[in-house]
C-alpha cells in the first residue's frame, strides 16, 4: 500500500496561489534556501531573513510560511527579532503575511480533517510593526 506523502507548509502555501491563478517563476518564487556550511548542520537562509516565498500581486507581497505551532516563534522574529528588517520591507511598498497551517475539522462534531492557513498580516502603525489576523 502505498503511503500519502506528506506535504510542507510550503508547498500548500505554493498549491493555494496556482489555484488562484499565480505562475511559479511568473508571479511567484521560493527565496529561501539551505546553505549546508551554515551553522554546524546547515540553516535556512530567508530573503532579507523574513521572507520564503515572494509573490507579485499588483505590488510585492512577502510570505513566512509556517507550521501552525511554530506560528508564535514567527511572529516573533518578524516583529522583535527581524524588526528593522520587517519595517524596511513594509516602509518599502512591500506587503508581508505569515501563512501558519494547521489541521481543522471538516465538520463540527466530525473526524475528518483539511489543511487551512492562518494568514497573519504584518503591518506597521505609527512605524512599529503589529500582526493582525485575517478572518
Amino acid at each position: 500500500m502505498k503511503r500519502k506523502q506528506k506535504k510542507s507548509p510550503y508547498s500548500r502555501t505554493t498549491e493555494v496561489l496556482r489555484e488562484q491563478g499565480f505562475e511559479e517563476f511568473v508571479s511567484y518564487q521560493k527565496v529561501e534556501y539551505f546553505n549546508r556550511w551554515a551553522g554546524s548542520h546547515g540553516q535556512k537562509i530567508d530573503l532579507f531573513n523574513i521572507i520564503d516565498l515572494l509573490v507579485l500581486d499588483n505590488g510585492i507581497l512577502g510570505i513566512q510560511v509556517c507550521s501552525g505551532g511554530d506560528l508564535l516563534e514567527h511572529i516573533r522574529k518578524l516583529t522583535i527579532e527581524k524588526k528593522s528588517n520587517t519595517i524596511t520591507w513594509l516602509q518599502n511598498g512591500g506587503r508581508l503575511e505569515i501563512h501558519g497551517w494547521r489541521q481543522l475539522l471538516k465538520k463540527k462534531g466530525g473526524k475528518a480533517k483539511k489543511w487551512a492557513p492562518r494568514v497573519i498580516d504584518v503591518l506597521l502603525h505609527d512605524g512599529q510593526p503589529y500582526v493582525e489576523e485575517r478572518k
